[in-house]
């Protein structure tokens, strides 16, 4: 694969906060939450839109990744090796009363937040193989929701919290699943031979279509390509049909539900494009010779912020919905990943 799917998929959720911050011209502010890699680990950080008020959320000396806000905006899940194996913790949104979620042995990682925030849905092998389950937030009531043999992950639920979609290999190919959100009633959306999900699949806001991608047409033209279908697995349509050789990663609706960004490798280097919902409209947003991965949305519709190595390292850039005005907000020289706005 090339380089867009190293990003981590743990799904693609955006969450709103206020982090309070011991600059008082800062308090209040909107932030971005991002998990930056130093002295051979990664911690997570926030800080405030334009870069300002950067500040450490976790100090352990292990792998502390995969930040998610809370609906609300209050706290913040993660996945964390503390304890010798991953497990899922939240936070307050100013890093204070870290917990565990999860307590088991097991490797439980890929957290999502349910819509009420009353849930998070995430992945383990405790039972000895991948399974989705969810915890309540204060780590009671963990449930089992799939059981199967085969290998289920990236679960999202859908706007309305009344379903999950997620990836599975029990048909002995990744197709992507929905079920009910207490694991009853999984259903099959894709159907195909081909590899579904297995990169990214994302609900449209209004929860009436799921976007995916898959190489069900490499036969066609050698490449992944960006589907969508309607909720209940009809109607599926190629909505990208570019080049042979393109890999698409990380794709994100516009909080109006109109345009989706993705990262794409058709112009020979990672890029960031958007295109309206049904693919018309395509643009090159980042237009650079360097990496560019991970956009996601402001809550506003307004910028995007993304991932770039266009000044010599990973770093965090934003740019207006346009591709216009760039800006750096991180100048840390290392790897940063998963940067994350509040609405």
């Amino acid at each position: 694969m090339k380089a867009i799917f190293t990003v981590i998929l743990s799904g693609v959720i955006i969450g709103s906060m206020i982090l309070l911050s011991s600059d008082p011209a800062s308090a209040g502010q909107k932030k971005i939450v991002y998990e930056m890699k130093q002295s051979g680990h990664w911690e997570i950080y926030a800080m405030n839109t334009d870069g300002t008020a950067v500040k450490r959320l976790t100090e352990t000396q292990a792998d502390n990744r995969a930040p998610h806000w809370s609906p609300d905006g209050t706290k913040i899940i993660f996945v964390s090796e503390r304890d010798g194996n991953k497990e899922i913790y939240i936070m307050d949104a100013d890093g204070s009363r870290q917990s565990n979620l999860t307590l088991h042995g097991g490797q439980d990682y890929n957290p999502m937040w349910s819509p009420d925030g009353k849930r998070v849905a995430f992945v383990s092998d405790r039972d000895g193989n991948q399974e989705i389950y969810s915890v309540s937030v204060d780590g009671s009531q963990p449930v089992r929701l799939t059981r199967n043999e085969a290998r289920d992950y990236s679960p999202h639920w859908s706007p309305d919290g009344t379903k999950i979609a997620f990836v599975s290999r029990r048909d002995d190919n990744y197709e992507i699943y929905t079920m009910d959100a207490d694991g009853s009633h999984a259903v099959n959306l894709t159907q195909s031979h081909a590899e579904d999900g297995r990169g990214f699949h994302s609900w449209s806001p209004d929860g009436a279509l799921i976007a995916w991608g898959t190489d069900r047409d490499m036969n066609r033209d050698g490449n992944w390509e960006i589907y969508m279908m309607n909720a209940d697995g009809s109607q599926p349509r190629n909505v990208t049909r570019t080049k042979s050789d393109e890999q698409m990663g990380m794709l994100i609706w516009s909080p109006d539900g109109r345009r989706i960004v993705y990262a794409t490798t058709r112009d020979g280097n990672n890029e960031i494009y958007v295109m309206n919902r049904d693919g018309s409209d395509a643009k090159n947003l980042s237009r650079n010779p360097a990496v560019d991965s991970q956009p996601v949305w402001s809550p506003d519709g307004r910028r995007i912020a993304f991932i770039s190595t266009r000044d010599g390292a990973e770093e965090i850039y934003v740019m207006d919905l346009n591709g216009d005005s760039p800006q750096r907000l991180t100048f840390n020289g290392g790897e940063i990943s998963a940067p994350r706005w509040q609405p």
